[in-house]
């Protein structure tokens, strides 16, 4: 009969066991010439001629001694791991190999899994990444963010950290590849190199140095308003509710007067900061211009230089208030009087509460750390 198909084992036809003197029956004998004739075929030629027609089944093996080895080196080669997975062993020690990467966009607020084990997750808009627990990500596991389309925050799960800090920071533009130990996750710094260039033109700024910004334009830039890297405040009164620019890093603001001459003032409030605690004009409340000087910090309001004007008016003839002339004579026509006027080159008056040049509106912020 041929080989048992479950154990592998051959068990020759009944009858072809002789004893001394028998008879040879062929029929059995044909039989089992022909069986060994079939399981000679069936056996898998050492010289390579052939190949396998069916699958080759191994024993599971194991990181000691693998199912498939080699002879000059029996504790190289493959077994199988717990769970149905493939082992690769070499001199006895279990090799690990990185999973092929998977790309995902992502346009919101996303949490990694352990699934996403070599993952590329690409941002298109601002978010969110939370990280399950470093213990359930396990050793070795890791992915690659890209901010494109807007800033992304990694925050891990509960007190476990980033290269040491509560989150990490990927600007719109930049990327990271962060690597989980198990306990901890850790990353190639890109992310903060990314985050220093594209900070480079505030953190080029000085403390105390105030930049303007037209934000009516679309487009343009202005300080950041996070404390991240440099830290900014908008000389704007109201602004330090929750969300608001200056939230966290103002208080005591104080507004008094009325236009033009308003007087806004705050005190800066970030331990941070070199100048906590000082008082600060919020010159855009108070639509206060910047003017070098050699008292800095002295405020003027607007005036006009003291001039004079020759008089046109009454010598007092006819009932009407007379005005001296400065003994220059008396006035001619008589009670003459004036209003302002079309000026030959000045053009049609303009007149306000305020003196003022030709100006445009900006925004002022300055830098506190």
């Amino acid at each position: 009969m041929p080989r048992n198909p479950s154990t592998g084992v051959y068990s020759k036809p009944a009858g072809t066991t002789p004893s001394v003197g028998q008879v040879i029956d062929p029929a059995p004998w044909n039989a089992l010439t022909t069986d060994l004739g079939n399981e000679i075929t069936n056996s898998l030629p050492r010289d390579g001629s052939a190949p396998m027609v069916s699958p080759l089944k191994l024993a599971a093996g194991t990181v000691s001694a693998p199912g498939i080895g080699f002879s000059s080196v029996p504790q190289t080669g493959l077994y199988l791991k717990g769970g149905g997975l493939l082992g690769f062993t070499q001199n006895g020690v279990d090799i690990s190999f990185g999973r092929a990467s998977v790309y995902a966009a992502k346009s919101g607020d996303y949490t990694a899994l352990a699934t996403d084990d070599n993952a590329v997750l690409r941002f298109t808009a601002a978010a969110t990444l939370t990280l399950t627990a470093a213990a359930t990500l396990a050793a070795n596991w890791q992915i690659t963010v890209i901010a494109d389309g807007g800033d992304v925050t990694i925050d891990p799960n509960g007190s476990e950290t980033i290269d040491g800090a509560t989150t990490l920071f990927v600007p719109n533009g930049g990327w990271a590849n962060l690597f989980c130990s198990g306990s901890a996750f850790f990353t190639n710094k890109t992310a903060a190199q990314a985050f220093a260039i594209a900070n480079m033109k505030w953190r080029s700024r000085f403390i105390g140095e105030v930049v303007f910004a037209n934000t009516a334009v679309t487009g343009a830039e202005m300080p950041p308003s996070t404390t991240t890297d440099t830290v900014w405040i908008e000389l704007t009164m109201g602004l330090t509710g929750v969300g608001a620019f200056n939230n966290g890093k103002l208080t005591t603001e104080s507004v008094s007067g009325s236009a033009p001459l308003v007087l806004a003032t705050a005190v800066i409030s970030f331990a941070g900061s070199p100048m906590n605690g000082q008082t600060i004009r919020l010159i855009n409340t108070e639509s206060r211009i910047l003017r070098p000087s050699a008292s800095s910090g002295t405020l003027q309001d607007d005036a006009f230089q003291d001039h004079a004007h020759g008089v046109v008016g009454s010598d007092g003839a006819g009932g009407g208030v007379a005005i001296i002339n400065n003994g220059a004579g008396g006035f001619s026509p008589n009670n003459k009087t004036a209003n302002a006027s079309t000026a030959a080159t000045g053009g049609t008056p303009r007149i306000a509460n305020e003196t003022r040049m030709k100006n445009i509106g900006v925004k002022a912020y300055m830098r506190i750390a």
